[in-house]
């Protein structure tokens, strides 16, 4: 695959990770007492957790644009890891206490997570095989 597939890869994954993560953010704010969630938690704590992880999804495309691979990577990795946290609400409670439209939010944004994640690794041993 060429640099350019790369990046739109890379850029619809990045916009399927941000788009399934609004969706699931929102509910879990406006909705926050359906939510598995641990006490000590808080719509404003899940709205602020938002806006931390969506940078480093960001930050790691736009490196990637400009060839800073490490940083990008390491970016990437750390905001696919933080999508997969959503799937916390299940040590709570498991996913057949819980509505379809949450698990669905849930399940949403983790294989969007997910995904990122493998392409991630997959670009990054790309770029690290040798060149014929």
């Amino acid at each position: 695959m060429n640099t350019s597939g790369r990046k739109r890869i890379l850029l619809t994954l990045l916009a399927a990770n941000i788009v399934t993560s609004i969706l699931h953010y929102v509910d879990n704010v406006v909705f926050f007492r359906h939510y598995p969630e641990p006490t000590w938690l808080s719509p404003h704590l899940v709205d602020m957790a938002w806006f931390v992880m969506t940078p480093f999804g960001v930050a790691g495309y736009l490196l990637f644009l400009r060839g800073r691979r490490t940083a990008a990577f390491a970016c990437l990795y750390l905001y696919a890891v933080m999508g997969l946290l959503v799937l916390g609400h299940y040590l709570i409670a498991p996913p057949w206490q819980v509505s379809f439209k949450i698990n669905l939010f849930i399940l949403a944004e983790a294989i969007a997570a997910l995904l990122l994640g493998v392409v991630t690794a997959g670009l990054q041993l790309r770029c690290h095989e040798p060149h014929p």
